[in-house]
């Protein structure tokens, strides 16, 4: 070997280290970077979750003589839960809301906080409420400042019509009439409000010994499904997931004919989790 060539060997070696070594301090380089922009973003995200509250205020207030509101002092007599829940709702209030359910019981039973416990989750739905019932509240329901509304609604209506002697036809246009009031109350005083409209669920007779309704409720939610089209409202079809094949409330998401189980639950919040978790 002549001499010339151990050293050049040595010399070649030596760049071929020191260029891998560079590589690998680049490399590191770049994960150190990454690293730190993970650490810090955790830092944001941490700040952010602890102060998400921040921004919210909450009221109290004496509620109003319901008496002398003509459509509360509707509801009186009809609903044996409705005054002690709105007075409630209209004394304790926190705003704004990120998002809010609104209805009768089937709404009330889920714990809709606790499915997001990152959002400002209010519930304002009473047990037997009806549709002109969500419309005789509809100031305590603005009151909370939501950015986005779900609401279901019109089960004890369609209930009521069931074992009524009026023109059950007749009922669901007055139904109509009051949920397109609804409907222009959040256009009107919440134009930036998102309202999603969701559809009554199927029923079975059950334990309840409730009349079967599931007809009039297909009726229903046709009427309302075209009414949030015209209107451009988002309509969610919650009848067709959890009907069976024999037309009525399928047997495992029932808890007693019309209130449902923690399964039918979950299949409710999978369709609402993309529409608020972005």
């Amino acid at each position: 070997m002549k001499k010339w060539m151990l050293p050049a060997l040595f010399m070649i070696v030596n760049v071929v280290l020191l260029i891998g070594n560079f590589k690998v301090y680049q490399e590191n380089e770049k994960l150190h970077q990454s690293n730190v922009e993970l650490y810090e973003q955790a830092q944001k995200t941490e700040y952010a979750f602890e102060h998400r509250y921040d921004k919210y205020v909450t009221e109290l207030a004496e509620p109003g003589d319901f008496t002398e509101d003509e459509l509360k002092a509707e509801q009186l007599d009809k609903n044996k839960y409705y005054e002690k829940r709105e007075e409630m709702y209209e004394s304790m209030v926190s705003y704004p809301t990120d998002v809010l359910f609104v209805g009768d019981s089937i709404t009330d039973r889920c714990l809709w906080e606790e499915f997001y416990p990152q959002l400002a989750v209010k519930r304002r739905a009473i047990p037997g409420d009806t549709i002109d019932g969500v419309l005789s509240r509809m100031d305590s329901i603005l009151a909370t400042k939501p950015s986005t509304v779900f609401i279901m609604v019109g089960t004890n209506d369609l209930n009521a019509a069931a074992n009524s002697k009026k023109g059950e036809t007749e009922t669901i246009d007055e139904m109509m009439e009051d949920y397109e009031a609804i409907l222009d109350t959040f256009a009107t005083e919440a134009p930036d409000t998102k309202v999603y409209v969701e559809s009554v669920l199927p029923m079975r007779e059950g334990d309840s010994n409730r009349k079967d309704y599931n007809e009039s409720i297909v009726e229903f939610n046709n009427r309302l499904s075209k009414m949030c089209e015209e209107k451009h409202v988002a309509y969610i079809d919650f009848w067709t997931p959890m009907v069976g094949a024999d037309g009525t409330l399928i047997e495992e998401y029932s808890l007693d004919g019309l209130h449902i189980t923690s399964a039918a639950y979950q299949i409710m919040k999978d369709t609402i989790d993309p529409l608020i978790l972005k």
